[in-house]
């Protein structure tokens, strides 16, 4: 992620007095949540708002004048710019719910590693799913992880550490056909490929069901995309990965953000040639 570049105080100033304009007014989101690109007169606004003539007529010409409302012959629709606009907003609203739906996950964790793009994105995980360690279960993540993997044909995965479970169960899992691409921190392939059986990996490679490629530097993520599942775990700031917090999803949206993420970091990978 790259955010030196963002003038936030320009983004502010350039959205303040249209989101204090549109939501300073209960009657005026009402007017909003009624009217649409088809046009309508101002009884059926009357009878779908529960609201008397004079608010509604001051307000929709508040609309109006302030490029949200077009009218002909006394009926009254939104306009492409308002569409456009009240879409946009309800990105950012969304955007916003996600983020204190999953606040546990990016407070005090470090986000450097995720592209800028994703951040923008972060509505493609909105029905995903925050699985967490429990003082009955504090493997939970893991072992949700686990059986995802165990039942995967094609599985892409950035692992920034080697879990001592992993090598095993992408070993047996490459001996049955399954089709891997797994990127590592340049500190830990060696130790990853040494953990496996030299056999088993060459057939993989030979039969081009196993790929393994080298980052130059740590990735501070922790990333699978198999079949219809994405999971994606992070760092704290204090530099350990946090295994009490991971977020899965089969949402479509959700797998195609973090074959993104994925592609980007596997293409300035290094291959290794086993």
């Amino acid at each position: 992620m790259n955010s030196k570049n963002i003038d936030y105080l320009n983004m502010y100033e350039n959205v303040k007095d249209e989101l204090k304009f549109l939501t300073s007014s209960k009657i005026r989101i009402k007017l909003l949540e009624c009217l649409s690109e088809i046009p309508v007169p101002m009884k059926i606004l009357c009878e779908n708002t529960n609201l008397n003539y004079s608010a509604i007529s001051n307000n929709i010409h508040r609309l109006k004048d302030n490029g949200y409302v077009d009218s002909d012959d006394g009926k009254f629709c939104l306009n492409n710019i308002a569409i456009m606009k009240l879409l946009n907003f309800y990105d950012f609203s969304e955007t916003v719910k996600i983020i204190r739906t999953y606040i546990d996950l990016w407070i005090d964790h470090d986000i450097s590693c995720i592209l800028l793009d994703g951040l923008v994105d972060l509505n493609s995980l909105k029905t995903g799913y925050l699985i967490e360690s429990i003082p009955t279960d504090i493997y939970r993540p893991h072992n949700i992880f686990k059986n995802i993997l165990k039942a995967s044909n094609n599985i892409k995965s950035i692992f920034p550490f080697v879990h001592p479970e992993y090598p095993i169960i992408f070993q047996d899992l490459i001996e049955n056909g399954v089709n891997i691409e797994v990127l590592c921190g340049k500190a830990i392939t060696l130790n990853f490929i040494e953990s496996m059986d030299l056999k088993t990996l060459k057939t993989g490679s030979k039969n081009r069901n196993f790929k393994i490629k080298s980052s130059k530097n740590d990735i501070k993520i922790f990333l699978t995309v198999a079949d219809e599942f994405m999971a994606f775990g992070l760092f704290k700031e204090d530099g350990t990965y946090d295994q009490n917090r991971l977020l899965i999803s089969d949402d479509l949206d959700a797998v195609k953000w973090a074959n993104g993420l994925f592609d980007y970091y596997n293409s300035i990978g290094n291959s290794l040639y086993i």
